[in-house]
């Protein structure tokens, strides 16, 4: 069953956070094709379109030490952030549909174990609409941003997108709000 053009339009506009860094509009990039990815080849878009990730057995939380501090990410190294629209401690996730897309929540089959620099007192899970558990840090939900791509990647960092500001959250439980950092541009093939 293919996605209404209304729906796939919306996620396209989930994932337009950087017009500036988007290619310019030529007769060659524009397309008919309503669930293509500005920005993105047709094969990278189909991979970023899945509307969540898959639980993890046992999420496991880490951090990392990069320019913005010591931040929390999964057991890969992947960034996670906390949504200002979400309320800390509501038991309620406010990120669902194209939210979810573009902000994958964390979620996990068992409880979420701590790594070694993290609190495992601040971590828990809230259940979502779908019936997923998500992991929680101090009360606040994790998610991903879909457009990092490797460990290490926080583009989503300070982002305000799909209703409000995103952040990396310290091991103390404290929101960073430091500027991200320039995007490279992308390399040519």
């Amino acid at each position: 069953m293919k996605p209404s053009a209304l729906a796939c339009s919306l996620l396209v506009a989930a994932f337009t956070v950087a017009p500036a860094l988007a290619a310019p509009e030529t007769a060659e990039t524009e397309s008919d094709d309503a669930s293509q990815v500005e920005g993105m080849s047709p094969e990278e878009s189909e991979q970023q379109l899945e509307p969540t990730n898959e639980p993890t057995d046992q999420a496991r939380v880490e951090t990392r030490e990069e320019a913005f501090g010591r931040y929390l990410t999964n057991q890969d190294g992947k960034s996670l952030y906390v949504f200002m629209q979400d309320e800390q401690g509501s038991e309620h996730s406010t990120c669902d549909e194209s939210c979810a897309i573009a902000w994958p929540p964390y979620t996990t089959e068992e409880k979420p174990a701590a790594g070694e620099q993290v609190d495992g007192d601040r971590l828990g899970m809230i259940e979502r609409e779908d019936g997923t558990l998500q992991v929680t840090y101090d009360g606040w939900p994790l998610y991903f941003f879909a457009r990092d791509v490797y460990p290490g990647d926080a583009l989503g960092q300070g982002l305000d997108h799909m209703g409000g500001p995103w952040y990396l959250i310290s091991p103390e439980g404290e929101i960073i709000e430091d500027a991200p950092a320039e995007q490279a541009e992308p390399a040519e093939s």
